[in-house]
């Protein structure tokens, strides 16, 4: 240590600095200024010349800082431009505020987007948003308040989804939709009772969705619950024991006894459970005729919480089947998985 000591003494002598202050403590000495070490050598360095450049080590130092802040101010003016890009999407192009005509031209042009959209485009534009979900892209859509103004005077959904209550499946964001884009039902076991039903026929006929999802998820308590004995459902609450024997009719007992692991057991049931639901829609003429003049695709689907992604599946029950819709599923759905069709 007492070697270092003089070290640095000799590198003061040499540069002219003052002295470091140092205190004797027990016949040993020790520095008790950090910050005079720092000086000291910040001093040292900025006297001694560069013997290339002719430059001191300080100058050249300074030199670069001038450059960093530079790039920093060009980085952040970049970023802000960026920002303000971001923030006037759908704002007149002189943004002092807005009038209510303003926001009625710009719902006209909402309507005009939805009206040109096909339904296979909607479905790609989910498989899409799903994408950017479950790996970590995804654009977080925001609308601001002109936007929000202007869906005032009308909604224009393109996709409307039955899905489960389950607070681990939000729709918006598994899809990365906006505001608008999606008409939700949500409902424990994403079943199709009275009231899912009536508002999903309100999307269908007068909101003209053009695309319906029955969106199921892994780990459905809702499901699971259905699985059980009778006798131990009915030891629930009288509404609840109502509503998972419905759900229980459409499980395929025989199927679910042949899967020996759990999770494919899980997987299973809720398949088996939104092909059900698919197949109570299909029964609706309203929605068939839809279907049948490709105004409308039903698509049954199952959301894996532990990965993020949603496998939509073609499904269409054997005893509804007909030549023509057949064909149109063939050609026209694009699907993550196709699902072989078997009676429920």
């Amino acid at each position: 240590f007492g070697s270092r000591i003089a070290q640095e003494q000799h590198l003061r002598n040499q540069s002219h600095l003052p002295a470091m202050p140092v205190a004797a403590a027990g016949g040993s000495m020790f520095c008790v200024s950090g910050a005079a070490v720092g000086a000291a050598l910040a001093t040292l360095f900025s006297n001694k010349k560069d013997v290339n450049s002719g430059h001191s080590l300080g100058d050249m130092l300074k030199a670069q800082d001038k450059n960093l802040e530079l790039e920093m101010e060009k980085t952040k003016s970049a970023h802000t431009l960026m920002l303000e890009g971001l923030q006037n999407v759908g704002k007149p192009a002189s943004w002092e505020g807005f009038t209510m005509a303003e926001a009625r031209e710009l719902n006209q042009k909402m309507k005009s987007k939805f009206q040109d959209i096909t339904p296979i485009e909607v479905l790609q534009n989910l498989q899409r948003g799903n994408a950017r979900f479950w790996t970590g892209t995804a654009n977080r859509p925001e609308v601001n308040a002109f936007q929000r103004r202007a869906l005032i005077m009308q909604q224009f959904p393109s996709t409307a989804i039955l899905g489960c209550s389950d607070s681990r499946v939000p729709t918006e964001l598994i899809f990365d939709q906006p505001l608008g884009e999606l008409f939700v039902v949500r409902v424990a076991g994403n079943t199709l009772g009275v009231a899912p039903k009536a508002s999903l026929q309100y999307a269908i006929n007068h909101l003209k969705v053009k695309v319906l999802l029955v969106l199921g998820h892994e780990g459905c308590g809702a499901v699971k619950a259905a699985e059980l004995p009778a006798e131990k459902i009915d030891e629930f609450s009288e509404d609840l024991a109502i509503a998972l024997k419905s759900m229980k009719e459409g499980l395929d007992e025989r199927r679910l006894g042949c899967a020996h692991d759990g999770r494919a057991r899980d997987r299973e049931a809720v398949v088996s459970n939104v092909k059900n639901q698919v197949r109570k829609l299909f029964m609706d003429e309203s929605v068939m005729k839809k279907v049948t003049q490709g105004d409308l695709l039903v698509i049954g689907c199952f959301y894996e919480i532990s990965s993020g992604i949603v496998d939509f599946f073609n499904y269409l029950p054997k005893d509804l089947q007909t030549e023509e819709v057949s064909s149109m599923l063939q050609q026209e759905r694009p699907v993550t998985h196709e699902v072989s069709n078997y009676e429920l």
